[in-house]
C-alpha cells in the first residue's frame, strides 16, 4: 500500500512533460502538463529507455504580479530542453526526467530567470520479501506572486527552489500472508531569492511506520503513525505534528484507481482530522479523468499537487480540483479542469487569524502532428478573494507551444 501522507510517486517517464515554465502561473503548469502527447508518455508507449527533447511556448500574461487593481500584462517566451531514461537492472528500476527552463519576458525583463526540475528515482527489491523505493526531486522557478497574506505583494524577482528526499521499506510478514510493514523518510526544504520571503522558508522532515493488509489485487488497507518536524530559516521557529492515518486503495480493473486517508492530526496550532480522496477514472481508450480532494494543512496540500495552493504555514486547507482529457481522434486531444480551495490562516506573526478563498479553471488543445512534434494551446484563469483587497485579484493566462522529442 501506498500512504498518501507521502510525496506522490514520481512516474515512470514523466507522463505530463510540460513544454513550458512556471512564470507567475501554478494552473498554467498544470494545464500545459495534460497538454497533448507527453514525451515521457510516448517513450513509455514505445518501449524506448531513453528520450531528449526541446519545447518553444509564447505566453501572455494579463495579471503577471497578481495585484488587485494595477495593469501588469506581459508576454513572456520560455525554451526548454528536456530528457529522461528508465532503465532495469535486474530486480532493480532507475529512471530520471529532467527539464530545463529559459524564461524571457517582453517588457519585465527584471523577472527574466532560468529554472529546472530534476525527478529521479529507484525501485529496489531483493529475492525475499524486501523491497521499496528512493525519490528525489530538485525544481527551480518564479515564485508565485502574491501567493501568501503573510507578506506584502512585490514586483521584484523572487526564485524559488524546492527540494525533497523521500525512502520506503516494505517488509512482507511473511511472503504467505497479505501482511507488510512499512516504514519511511522524507525530507523538504524551500528557499527565496527574496529576503522578504525568508519567514516562509522551511526545513521539514517526517517519519512514518505502519502496516499495510492486502486481501487482494484489488484492495489495500493500511494504518500508520507520521511524525513531522520543522523549522524555518529565519527565526528558525519550529514546529511538529503528529498523524494516525488510516488509508485505503482501491483498483478496478485498471480503469478505475482510488486511493483514500483520514487521520487524526495533532499540530501546533491545529487538532482535528485531515484527510484525502485521489481518484483517477480511465472508462476507456479516449477519456482520463482525475479527481483530488483533501483537508489539510498548507505543507501537506501542496505536496499532494493540489493546484493554486502554497505551501506556508496555514493552520488549514480544505480544496477540491478536477481534471480531465478527451482524445479527440488519433492526434487531437482536449483537456479541462477547474478546483477551488478554502484556507484558514494563522499568521505567526501577529498571532491573528483569517481565511481566504480560490479558484481556477483551465483548457486547452493539442495536436500531435507527428510521431515526434506536438503542437498545443492552453488558457488558465485563477482569481482570489481574501480578507483584505491587498491579496485579492484576478488573472489569466494563456499561450501555444512546439514540442519536439527524440527516442
Amino acid at each position: 500500500m501506498t500512504p498518501l501522507h507521502r510525496l506522490p510517486r514520481l512516474p515512470r517517464l514523466s507522463r505530463q512533460t510540460s513544454p513550458c515554465a512556471r512564470p507567475a502561473a501554478l494552473p498554467w503548469l498544470l494545464a500545459a502538463g495534460l497538454l497533448g502527447a507527453s514525451a515521457g508518455a510516448s517513450a513509455q508507449s514505445s518501449g524506448a529507455p531513453w528520450y531528449l527533447g526541446a519545447a518553444l511556448s509564447q505566453q501572455y500574461a494579463n495579471n503577471v504580479f497578481r495585484e488587485n487593481s494595477a495593469e501588469n500584462s506581459d508576454q513572456f517566451t520560455t525554451l526548454t530542453l528536456l530528457g529522461g531514461a528508465d532503465v532495469r537492472l535486474g530486480r532493480q528500476r532507475l529512471y530520471a526526467n529532467t527539464k530545463w527552463m529559459d524564461n524571457r519576458y517582453n517588457h519585465n525583463d527584471q523577472l527574466n530567470n532560468r529554472g529546472f526540475d530534476i525527478r529521479t528515482g529507484m525501485d529496489w527489491s531483493t529475492v525475499g520479501d524486501l523491497s521499496g523505493n528512493l525519490t528525489y526531486l530538485r525544481k527551480r522557478y518564479l515564485a508565485d506572486y502574491n501567493a501568501t497574506s503573510q507578506i506584502a505583494p512585490t514586483t521584484d524577482r523572487n526564485i524559488q527552489t524546492d527540494q525533497s528526499a523521500e525512502g520506503t521499506v516494505r517488509l512482507g510478514l511473511p511472503s504467505t500472508t497479505p501482511l507488510a510493514l512499512e516504514g519511511g523518510y522524507v525530507y523538504r526544504t524551500r528557499d527565496y531569492s527574496l529576503a522578504s520571503y525568508v519567514s516562509q522558508e522551511y526545513r521539514q522532515g517526517a517519519t512514518s511506520l505502519g502496516l499495510t493488509y492486502s486481501p487482494s489485487s484489488q484492495w489495500r488497507f493500511g494504518v500508520a503513525g507520521r511524525y513531522t518536524k520543522g523549522h524555518t530559516t529565519d527565526t528558525d521557529f519550529k514546529y511538529s505534528r503528529r498523524d494516525l492515518d488510516l488509508t485505503a486503495g482501491w483498483t478496478l480493473t485498471g480503469s478505475s484507481n482510488l486511493n483514500a486517508r483520514i487521520s487524526r492530526s495533532n499540530a501546533d496550532n491545529f487538532n482535528g482530522v485531515t484527510g484525502s480522496l485521489i481518484w483517477d477514472w480511465r472508462p476507456g481508450g479516449r477519456w482520463n479523468l482525475s479527481t483530488q480532494i483533501s483537508r489539510d494543512t498548507g505543507v501537506e496540500t501542496y505536496y499532494l499537487g493540489v493546484a493554486n495552493v502554497v505551501s506556508d504555514y496555514n493552520r488549514i486547507t480544505t480544496s477540491a480540483q478536477v481534471q480531465g482529457s478527451y482524445r479527440l481522434t488519433g492526434k487531437l486531444s482536449l483537456t479541462a479542469g477547474g478546483g477551488y480551495s478554502r484556507v484558514s490562516r494563522d499568521d505567526r506573526n501577529f498571532n491573528t487569524g483569517n481565511s481566504d478563498s480560490s479558484r481556477f479553471y483551465n483548457a486547452g488543445i493539442s495536436w500531435q502532428a507527428t510521431r515526434a512534434v506536438t503542437v498545443g494551446c492552453s488558457y488558465n484563469r485563477q482569481s482570489r478573494s481574501s480578507y483584505s483587497l491587498l491579496y485579492t485579484y484576478d488573472a489569466y493566462t494563456a499561450g501555444c507551444y512546439v514540442q519536439g522529442v527524440i527516442q
